[in-house]
C-alpha cells in the first residue's frame, strides 16, 4: 500500500507541475537560447524510489544542475549533477533498531554526477519535446544519528567578537556508510518558451546506479529553467 501511495503522489506532482507550467507559458516565442555555444539547467522535483529500493524509502526531494554545449539546434551533451534525498521508511528504522545500535535519525541521499546526451525534437517550435540518456558516477550516503548534549566550541566573530562555546541540544553520529558505484539514466521532457530566451522544462528521469548490497532506482520528477 505504501508503494502504491507513493506513485500516486509523484503523478500527481508531476501533473501538478505540467499545468502550473503550462499556464505560466506566454505566447509564441522562440527558444533561442538553443543557438547559443553553451547551455545551463537548474531543476528541483520530486523521486520516487523503485525496484528493490522501493520496499525501504518513500518519496523525497531532488535537486538538479547542469552545464554543456549544443552541438546543434538538435543535440547538446551535458554535464551533469543531481542531489536524491532518501526519505528512509519508518518501519525500515524501527526494524533496524537493536540493543547494540541505537539511533534515532536516518539522514540519507544519493548523488551523481553524469555525462549525457540531449536530443530536441523540432527545435523551432515552442513547444520542444525531448530525450536524454547517460551515465557517471554514483554514491549513496546514509547517516544514523541520535539526539545528545553536543560540545560547541567558541568561536571569534568580527562583529560580537568571541562568543563562549558550551553544551547544546544536537545529534551525535552513531554510524555511517557510504557505497559507489556506475550507472545510467534516461529520461524525457518538453521544453516550454519563456520571455528572454529560456525555456522553463518539464522532464522525468530514470536512473539506475549499480552497487553493493542494493542497487538504487529511481524516477526523479522535476520542473526547472534552461538558458
Amino acid at each position: 500500500m505504501r508503494s502504491t501511495s507513493s506513485a500516486r503522489g509523484s503523478v500527481f506532482a508531476a501533473v501538478l507541475m505540467l499545468a502550473m507550467a503550462t499556464a505560466s507559458v506566454p505566447s509564441a516565442r522562440a527558444q533561442t537560447h538553443y543557438f547559443h555555444k553553451g547551455t545551463f539547467a537548474m531543476a528541483g522535483g520530486v523521486n520516487a524510489p523503485v525496484g528493490e529500493v522501493n520496499p525501504y524509502l518513500n518519496s523525497s526531494g531532488t535537486i538538479y544542475f547542469g552545464g554543456g554545449k549544443n552541438l546543434n539546434r538538435a543535440n547538446a551533451l551535458m554535464i551533469e549533477y543531481t542531489h536524491n534525498w532518501l526519505a528512509v521508511a519508518p518501519e525500515v528504522i524501527d526494524r533496524a533498531q537493536n540493543d547494540s545500535t541505537t539511533f534515532e535519525n536516518v539522514h540519507a541521499s544519493l548523488w551523481s554526477v553524469n555525462l549525457n546526451l540531449l536530443h530536441r525534437f523540432n527545435p523551432d517550435t515552442d513547444v520542444v519535446p525531448w530525450i536524454t540518456f547517460g551515465g557517471g558516477y554514483y554514491k549513496r550516503n546514509i547517516l544514523l544519528t541520535q539526539n545528545a548534549l553536543v560540545y560547541y566550541p567558541p568561536i571569534f566573530d568580527p562583529w560580537w567578537g568571541w562568543i563562549d562555546g558550551g553544551w547544546g541540544p544536537g545529534e551525535a553520529v552513531t554510524g555511517q556508510h557510504t557505497s559507489t558505484g556506475f550507472g545510467f539514466n534516461v529520461g524525457g521532457g518538453i521544453d516550454l518558451a519563456m520571455e528572454g530566451g529560456a525555456s522553463l522544462f518539464l522532464e522525468a528521469r530514470y536512473h539506475m546506479a549499480f552497487m553493493n548490497g542494493v542497487d538504487m532506482q529511481l524516477i526523479p520528477i522535476m520542473a526547472g529553467v534552461r538558458w
